[in-house]
């Protein structure tokens, strides 16, 4: 069986992606990688750092033993994630997102989206750090169901609605 380039690039960006998850879950920033789907130094970086957390050989090569690990353990991230009372967000938030941005800002727009998916019926919500499309298509959708103006920017009023929804649901 042959491995062409795209496959290639999309197991390197499926890597990133969950090392990034891995890392705002566990609170490591050296896990954050930019989803690039480029093997490079600062994937490798990323790599070795979940292997000495995770008390692996450090090699900072993505084998099968530490493919299967970061899966597994995202995969025990995700199945742990139950609702927990915490105020991770002011009713009063300034920031204005939209499509086309890449920062921590959007993993928190994410993270609140995913959290709220079932109840808002928003979708599979990505937590990649991209405010892409289906980000864009989420916020739509959570805006209309809680009355607000389906621009798919996250705004203030946008916000502090996702703040009371979330507060609402771990409380």
């Amino acid at each position: 069986m042959s491995v062409n380039v795209r496959d290639r690039r999309g197991r390197i960006e499926t890597l990133q992606k969950m090392l990034r998850e891995l890392g705002l879950r566990w609170g490591m920033t050296c896990l954050r990688v930019p989803v690039s789907g480029c093997f490079d130094a600062a994937t490798e970086e990323a790599v070795r750092a979940f292997q000495e957390h995770e008390c692996m050989p450090v090699t900072g090569i993505c084998d099968r033993e530490t493919w299967d690990a970061v899966c597994d353990c995202c995969r025990q991230e995700r199945d742990a994630c139950a609702p927990v009372t915490i105020r991770i967000l002011p009713r009063e938030c300034d920031w204005c997102l939209s499509s086309g941005e890449n920062d921590d800002a959007v993993f928190l727009l994410q993270y609140l989206l995913r959290a709220l998916a079932v109840d808002y019926d928003l979708g599979d919500v990505p937590i990649d750090g991209h405010y892409g499309e289906e980000t864009t298509a989420a916020v739509k959708r959570f805006q209309r169901t809680a009355g607000i103006p389906a621009s798919g920017r996250a705004e203030r009023e946008t916000w502090r609605a996702l703040a009371d929804a979330f507060h609402a649901m771990t409380e």
